[in-house]
């Protein structure tokens, strides 16, 4: 199709078979909460002058890492404006002024030598052509969302870093350098990444695979280009094709490749298979999440930053991945398994990286040799901070999931959502205290019909009962659900009750840690708190098999049985328990 007779329809984002289940559009679900209050503190933080126009384009790893602080900020901004339903102040001259920031050829940096490609180049395009991307789904959903820039102007912006920088790559992401001799380096590891030299047509990043993060961009590019008839849609589809091969063929192990980016390469093949429903990208995906959360994950369910380094720090841009990877594959499987990790993860690994000022920072690596978790570095504002920007709007987006006449409710906040089963909008508000207690209380503001209802019945909770206007309502379990037919009106409530469990359980990594238990309370991490945050590892508690654990008088804390010893939630940095010379250590594991 030519250029000029391009549709503007609405960008689809999936080709699921009728009746996949699908979660909620942006701004049908508020959240409140926990989840908002977080969700705020991360929104303001995002409008600090340093992710603002002007400041925007100084930052320290501009030259380095040519649109990934650009990208980031762009994509949190975008999808918290749409998860919120507000609009920052600047946003709008935010997204006009980018178009004078880029190079002749419509991209950040200097221009593509092929015999020198920047993978850290690449990888931070990724993010700008999500956030383009992103930006283009708003403007075709509310008109008024973007008034300095048109959608067609957007799409131009997408189609020209499509043409001038991934379509000339076209055999060059076959040669991608994975030979392990060669990239599992020992030397220095940083933060921020390095290049670390060249290898072949490639220069290669510290951290490894991040020309994959680049692919994300990529498929979601093409999901707008092949919906609006776009000339490269088809050339960048075999481009995607040759980069899917590639990673696939990387042994993420052995080359020690950054689990960020690896994590990011999965979201890509998730992206793919909704359009094409190719298997074998899916089975792609669920073994290399299952490497991952062998070797990968620590007892917080964090993740070490790489493969095969655990001495390193956990980083919440990752942790922020393997929680969308894990609903997205639940959602793909119906396998619950899945939606447990994302519990888990979001609550301890998302829930420890967020810092009082909104926002996020590294942690040690719980479980990888110490039974400490402790702060790293206060906050990684020049990536973390933002990828907190996407994951709390999807966070927000997944408290739902729809298909034609049910309605599931995989995730537990206080809400206000607006949802269509097929008899047309129907508004819920949503109270609860999860994941400090299990009950749950849906007011049903106005429906339209009769559907299957079905509620998470996680492995930490017992005792599911379900009532209707206080009237028991028959349920059963089914994959993990509390699945019952219901046909409310307005103005009827259901309560979910359910008993959080309290239970000490070996460390998941016993390989690694032989004897070590950790102690939950529900869906919660417990941490001790030492006394002297000096020299932590001196005062390392001791439990037993079999140890009780009991809640305590004050909110928040419990004791354990038999020991002189009270255990807390991990998860409450952001709430003013840290500084930025603080470590905030918390034992989590315990020897029996």
């Amino acid at each position: 199709m030519a250029a000029d007779t391009i549709s503007l329809a609405p960008v689809s984002h999936t080709a699921h078979a009728a009746g996949a289940l699908q979660p909620l559009r942006f701004g049908d679900v508020i959240a409140g909460g926990d989840l908002g209050r977080r969700m705020d503190l991360n929104f303001g933080r995002l409008q600090s002058d340093i992710y603002k126009p002007g400041a925007l384009w100084r930052q320290t790893n501009w030259k380095s890492w040519p649109g990934d602080f650009e990208g980031r900020a762009l994509l949190a901004d975008t999808l918290l404006a749409r998860a919120t339903r507000r609009i920052p102040a600047y946003y709008d001259a935010m997204v006009a002024a980018y178009p004078k920031q880029l190079n002749e050829h419509g991209y950040f940096g200097p221009s593509l030598d092929g015999r020198a490609i920047n993978e850290q180049q690449l990888s931070g395009h990724g993010w700008f052509l999500r956030a383009l991307c992103e930006v283009y789904a708003y403007q075709k959903a509310d008109a008024g969302a973007v008034r300095s820039m048109k959608p067609e102007q957007t799409l131009g912006m997408i189609r020209a870093i499509v043409r001038n920088m991934a379509l000339p790559l076209r055999g060059k992401y076959a040669t991608y350098p994975i030979d392990p001799a060669v990239r599992a380096r020992t030397g220095a590891v940083w933060l921020d990444g390095r290049l670390s030299g060249q290898q072949g047509d490639w220069v290669v990043s510290s951290d490894t695979g991040c020309a994959f993060i680049f692919l994300d961009g990529l498929a979601q590019a093409w999901v707008v280009l092949k919906a609006a008839g776009a000339a490269e849609a088809a050339p960048l589809k075999a481009l995607i094709d040759e980069a899917i091969e590639r990673f696939t063929a990387m042994d993420l192990m052995a080359v020690r490749a950054q689990t960020h980016a690896s994590l990011t390469g999965m979201r890509a093949l998730l992206r793919v298979h909704a359009e094409t429903g190719d298997a074998r990208l899916l089975n792609t995906v669920q073994n290399r999440y299952a490497l991952y959360r062998k070797t990968a994950m620590t007892a917080n369910y964090a993740n070490t930053n790489w493969f095969g380094r655990p001495e390193t720090w956990t980083e919440p841009c990752a942790v922020i991945d393997s929680f969308m990877v894990a609903t997205q594959l639940w959602q793909r499987t119906d396998d619950a398994s899945y939606l447990g990790d994302a519990h888990l993860i979001w609550v301890n690994g998302v829930g420890r990286g967020q810092r009082a000022n909104g926002g996020f920072g590294t942690d040690t690596c719980a479980g990888f040799g110490s039974p400490w978790l402790k702060v790293r570095s206060y906050e990684a504002y020049f990536c973390c901070t933002m990828r907190g920007g996407e994951g709390f709007a999807r966070a927000a987006q997944y408290l739902y999931f729809t298909r034609p006449g049910e309605l599931t409710v995989p995730f537990f906040s206080n809400s206000d959502a607006t949802v269509d089963v097929g008899h047309g909008p129907m508004k819920l508000a949503q109270t609860t205290d999860y994941p400090y207690d299990g009950k749950v209380k849906i007011s049903v503001i106005s429906a339209g019909g009769p559907f299957t209802l079905r509620l998470l019945a996680p492995h930490w909770a017992e005792g599911q009962r379900l009532t209707l206007n206080g009237a028991l309502v028959r349920a059963t379990v089914e994959d993990g659900f509390l699945v019952a037919k219901i046909n409310p009106k307005g103005g009827d409530v259901l309560v979910l009750d359910q008993s959080m469990r309290l239970f000490a359980k070996p460390w998941g990594n016993a390989e690694r840690m032989p004897g070590y238990y950790m102690m939950e309370a529900g869906p919660l991490v417990l941490g001790y708190t030492p006394k002297d945050q000096v020299d932590p590892e001196s005062a390392e508690q001791y439990v037993v098999r079999g140890t009780k654990i009991v809640p305590a008088a004050a909110t928040g804390t419990w004791s354990v049985t038999g020991l002189n010893m009270g255990v807390g939630r991990i998860n409450d940095l952001s709430e003013g328990h840290a500084g930025p010379n603080e470590p905030c250590a918390r034992q989590i594991l315990f020897r029996g």
